[in-house]
């Protein structure tokens, strides 16, 4: 994957989770795995094969988290599928421990890319802005709650702060989002996707219903099977596609866990 794009994905915020950020709650935890994590590596891998029999084949590109035995972030690390680092995140925390500041660092140590993150007074995580090499805005991402303190929207402004996306989210009784309702800059609701969950709250199918075409609208349905360790995080992640009726293997996420002793 190419820079520019690895660092999209990042920058774009996409590592939040849509719950509430509580005060002092660990990184790790907040991550979303459990245990005494020390490091976690993540491989990407193209995929080939059956439902019942997905292989592995190219390998896209990799990545390297790790924390202190306290739960809080050390760093994190992006490699190329040949092992080559692409770039790494420093960050800055404010006096209660919340990151304030991810800066991507290249090989060259140079910053090539900035994103800021504040809270309001309750420590609720409300906005994200991301920046590039040039300081050139690139994303602004608002976060909105409910009274009970769960994310109930997100919107993605653009360079004048005007919203071109706002996604609007409906819950499960067990707190795992049911549906995501995306409009676009003009308020028109443009897609649905609907997710189902399997008894570690992991999506095991994506339905997304496109509203481009008012008369017809394109439905896509994406499904994914997983593999756990003794602690219960995923160490395999399948995703299929499904295509007038035949399912088939397109991506294996490997995940490979160090646990404090």
């Amino acid at each position: 994957m190419k820079l520019k794009a690895v660092l999209a994905i990042f920058l774009s915020g996409s590592f939040f989770s849509f719950a509430q950020l509580p005060v002092l709650k660990p990184d790790v935890e907040y991550d979303g795995y459990k245990g005494p994590v020390k490091k976690m590596t993540e491989v990407l891998y193209e995929a080939f094969g059956t439902q019942e029999k997905p292989e592995k084949t190219l390998k896209l590109e990799s990545s390297q988290v790790k924390y202190e035995r306290s739960g809080k972030k050390i760093d994190i690390k992006y490699f190329t599928g040949e092992e080559e680092l692409i770039f790494r995140i420093r960050h800055k925390r404010d006096g209660i421990g919340n990151i304030i500041l991810d800066q991507a660092i290249d090989p060259l140590d140079s910053v090539i890319g900035r994103t800021y993150y504040s809270f309001n007074p309750a420590n609720q995580l409300i906005e994200i802005v991301t920046y590039d090499q040039e300081m050139q805005l690139e994303n602004r991402l608002h976060i909105r709650y409910n009274a009970e303190g769960v994310v109930t929207e997100r919107s993605y402004n653009d360079r004048h702060n005007d919203v071109r996306r706002r996604e609007v989210y409906k819950y499960n009784d067990d707190g795992t989002v049911a549906v995501t309702t995306i409009y676009d800059r003009t308020k028109t609701k443009v897609q649905e996707v609907f997710y189902e969950y399997d008894e570690y709250q992991e999506v095991v199918t994506q339905t997304t219903f496109d509203y481009y075409d008012a008369e017809d609208p394109v439905v896509t349905v994406q499904m994914f099977s997983y593999k756990y360790d003794d602690f219960k995080n995923w160490i395999q992640k399948t995703e299929f596609a499904v295509e007038k009726g035949e399912i088939y293997p397109v991506l294996i996420i490997e995940r490979i866990y160090e646990y404090y002793n």
